[in-house]
């Protein structure tokens, strides 16, 4: 697996498949829909602190996950993967949908959810099959597949981690969509693979009681921070100004 994922990370940059199938992309992707807006920059403003990060610590799996289902994490994670690829247009980026469960990677970009990361780990399909080029960005992009009958014992196999140790490999950076902590095993099992988890709290909807809860679950996996979905954004008034420039 290690040679064809490094060869997929190579040739990646030179083939588009044009995968999105005709379907829109999610609204709620400003990265691509809105890259103006205040909300996209608060991606590219946390993708840039997960660099200073990187100074200090390796950190090429980063993966994120939630306290409950509906917080944004999904979202969150394919924001994060494209400001990636937008900021560093040299590296080679890779979006995971490790949720497969219910995997929304890629409805979210608009693409059909079909070969994946289910059916490589079964084994019933190449590397080469399931990584796909998002559009003409430097995404990457593996979806989640078709739920298996015992999630959590595939992504606790073995194959699961010679697949994190391949796409270290061949990749500058993976993001990894995991699925919500607390009604799940999953997270708890995938976290201790990555070099970093970002928790995503839904603001005025996930208590602190259940934030709790989510980090004793994960069990001392490497969190590196949280981040606040959903919340109201009060412009200071001297970026208001700056605006109307």
């Amino acid at each position: 697996m290690d040679q064809t994922m490094e060869r997929a990370g190579n040739f990646l940059p030179r083939v588009d498949d044009n995968p999105t199938g005709g379907n829109a992309v999610d609204r709620r992707v400003v990265t691509l829909t809105a890259p103006a807006s205040a909300a996209a920059e608060q991606y590219r403003s946390l993708y840039y602190r997960l660099e200073r990060m990187r100074d200090l610590r390796p950190m090429k799996v980063v993966a994120l996950t939630s306290a409950m289902p509906g917080e944004g994490k999904t979202v969150t994670s394919v924001n994060l993967a494209l400001a990636a690829a937008r900021a560093n247009p040299e590296r080679r980026i890779l979006l995971v949908d490790a949720d497969l469960r219910r995997g929304g990677v890629a409805a979210t970009l608009g693409m059909r959810n079909k070969t994946g990361l289910a059916e490589l780990l079964a084994g019933d399909c190449e590397v080469r099959d399931v990584v796909r080029r998002f559009n003409s960005t430097r995404l990457a992009l593996i979806p989640a597949g078709v739920t298996p009958e015992d999630t959590a014992q595939v992504l606790a196999s073995g194959r699961m981690k010679q697949f994190l140790k391949a796409v270290r490999e061949g990749f500058d950076e993976v993001y990894v969509d995991m699925p919500p902590t607390l009604p799940f095993a999953d997270a708890a099992i995938l976290g201790h693979q990555a070099d970093g988890v970002l928790m995503v709290i839904r603001a005025n909807v996930t208590s602190g009681k259940a934030v709790h809860q989510a980090v004793e679950s994960l069990g001392g996996a490497p969190i590196v921070g949280c981040v606040l979905n959903g919340a109201e954004v009060h412009s200071a008034p001297y970026l208001k100004n700056y605006e109307k420039r």
